[in-house]
């Protein structure tokens, strides 16, 4: 058998139904026989390690393999098991709770070949539910917290329309040359289901190599299904930080900035995005209708006050999920408390207790830290002070504008 030019690498643990219709998708919608797919089955106690063979063989024949690993090794050893049985001169990881869709391969495969100097890419990630952003790249804020850009914006707002380069992408969906990964030191075994693409995105650029976010490529994303995704967040951090200090620096504000918009900062210092058009903002808070304010809304996702306009006609008409859904949206643009406080209620009455418990977890985080004023405006004055050290004009703008604010209340 001829070998194959890509090889898909996909880690597993449990979740069967999702790895299914993964594989499906990859049948679907990759003709040809350029590839292979590998499953990493991270001793998986449900019926993964029964079906998962018989399906792979009657979708690819003989170009796939499954491997079983006795117990759990963790999301990035995976990936490098996978990544030492492939035969692939590329490679490309693959979350299980995502699908393929039209195309998904041929905009990705031409990143490599028309620049030698790009070593990683990833296609836009959509949440299936709603067809709205959950990756188009990882970006840094003024406090190097981890940000994904124009997260929950529509899928076809036009922000997606650029093909862009980053700092780091995620592993969840992502293409790398076979060599490269091999020569770099695959993914860093110690961290615990997080941050490996972080690292291995370091270590991409210290070579001078290019990350880009190829939109034109489009996979869903469930994202997060694997319990205790998240737990390990501490740990990693600390570990990143020592393997990789001082290789991120912000850049969530120029991204924006390049698109149009513009960063602005809560009471409690989270960076989040504006429409600098005030007039348009004005205009559209006099639509009234249920159908042009969803019109409007998405087609422009910053317009704050519509959110709570539509949520209230969905509230007053019964639809009370309806509104939670549009509030969750809102808060994830503009998390003002108040607006929070609505969003736990309405999730708690159309029984979403995950989203209502997270809101009313992050009212309270909001009220800690605005407990202690002085040591916000501290970590203000000397994130201004990294800005200006480093001529970054306009994140110093962006905390002296607070500062100023701060000061006259």
């Amino acid at each position: 058998m001829k070998k194959p030019h890509l090889s898909i690498i996909i880690p597993v643990l449990n979740l069967w139904e999702m790895t299914a219709e993964c594989l499906k998708s990859i049948k679907t919608h990759t003709p040809g026989s350029f590839y292979e797919v590998i499953v990493v089955d991270n001793g998986s106690a449900d019926e993964t390690s029964a079906e998962c063979p018989l399906l792979a063989e009657a979708l690819f024949e003989d170009r796939y393999q499954y491997i079983r690993l006795p117990e759990n090794i963790n999301f990035g050893p995976a990936c490098n098991r996978g990544a030492q049985a492939a035969e692939g001169a590329l490679l490309f990881f693959l979350n299980n709770d995502t699908l393929l869709t039209k195309n998904w391969f041929k905009y990705l495969l031409e990143a490599f070949r028309h620049n030698p100097r790009v070593m990683g890419c990833s296609p836009l990630c959509l949440f299936p539910e709603n067809d709205r952003i959950q990756h188009l790249g990882i970006a840094f804020d003024g406090g190097l917290n981890v940000r994904h850009p124009y997260f929950l914006f529509p899928g076809d707002h036009p922000v997606t329309h650029r093909k862009r380069t980053f700092q780091a992408l995620s592993a969840a969906a992502f293409m790398t040359p076979a060599n490269v990964f091999n020569e770099l030191g695959e993914f860093f075994p110690e961290y615990i289901n997080g941050f490996e693409d972080m690292d291995l995105c370091c270590r991409i650029r210290k070579k001078r190599g290019i990350l880009v976010q190829e939109n034109r490529s489009v996979i869903y994303h469930w994202a997060s299904k694997t319990p205790g995704r998240n737990k390990f967040d501490a740990h990693n951090s600390r570990l990143i930080n020592k393997r990789c200090p001082g290789l991120f620096t912000p850049d969530l504000h120029k991204i924006i900035l390049e698109d149009g918009f513009r960063c602005e900062l809560t009471p409690w210092l989270e960076m989040i995005l504006r429409d600098p058009d005030e007039i348009r903002m004005a205009e559209l808070d006099l639509l009234s209708g249920e159908e042009e304010l969803a019109e409007a809304l998405h087609k422009y996702p910053l317009w704050e006050n519509g959110y709570d306009r539509l949520a209230a006609l969905y509230e007053q008409d019964g639809r009370i999920s309806k509104a939670a859904d549009i509030l969750f949206y809102g808060t994830s643009m503009f998390p003002a408390a108040d607006r929070l406080a609505r969003l736990a209620d309405l999730a708690e009455k159309s029984g979403a207790d995950n989203i209502s418990r997270q809101s009313r977890a992050k009212i309270t985080s909001i009220k800690n830290t605005l407990a202690a004023p002085e040591g916000i405006l501290r970590q203000a004055q000397d994130l201004m002070g990294w800005a200006l050290e480093n001529k970054d004009r306009e994140l110093a703008a962006i905390y002296k504008k607070w500062i100023q604010e701060y000061n006259k209340n």
